[in-house]
């Protein structure tokens, strides 16, 4: 994944966001873009899945430490897909309604015990390169993505009055768009940690 390593992709993700931005605002029919379980939000689904899975592969090449991380990140993606899709609100059949809606939702925390005591054991190793992990691109865009989504609780909250939720979406699907940045900068990234960790 060479492409993700330099900064044009970094430029490019960052323009496309404002343009898509922009053009999702300028549309007549904004209300069913940004309604419930609309187009934004099933986009929004669909790149977490997406950075889920890609770093679940990403971690299975790394070793010890670096692969949990790796891991922890991707399921941190599975449970904010979780909180955009409401299978409830599907026609899909009966069993996927057991596995993706509650309670079969609970069987996905059995991976994240399992993730959370080998992060646990390893804790020293985290706490002793902590400033490595935050100067890695990778964290970056992950502190970046996690601002936008703070952003997008203050609109859905109402603390900042809007009439339409088209920027708390929009927000989301930004944060939503860095945070798979972030996992396509995640194996050069693990790479440069690995090498400078203590």
């Amino acid at each position: 994944m060479l492409a993700a390593n330099g900064k044009n992709l970094q430029i490019f993700w960052l323009l496309l966001v404002i343009l898509a931005g922009v053009f999702i605002y300028n549309l007549d029919d904004q209300h069913t873009i940004y309604n419930e379980n609309g187009i934004l939000e099933n986009l929004q689904a669909g790149i977490l899945l997406l950075t889920c899975f890609y770093m679940v592969q990403v971690g299975k090449n790394l070793q010890g430490s670096s692969r949990y991380a790796a891991w922890m990140f991707a399921w941190i993606c599975l449970a904010f897909f979780f909180r955009e899709f409401d299978v409830r609100k599907t026609d899909w059949p009966e069993p996927a309604h057991m596995i993706f809606g509650k309670p079969g939702q609970y069987i996905w925390l059995l991976p994240l015990f399992y993730i959370l005591v080998q992060v646990f054991r390893n804790i020293r190793f985290y706490l002793r390169n902590t400033l490595i992990y935050l100067r890695s691109p990778m964290m970056l865009y992950v502190i970046l993505g996690g601002v936008l989504l703070i952003i997008a609780g203050i609109f859905d909250k109402q603390v900042i009055p809007t009439e339409t939720k088209f920027w708390e979406e929009y927000l989301e699907i930004a944060a939503d768009a860095y945070l798979f940045l972030a996992a396509l900068l995640a194996p050069s990234s693990f790479k440069n940690i690995e090498a400078k960790a203590r």
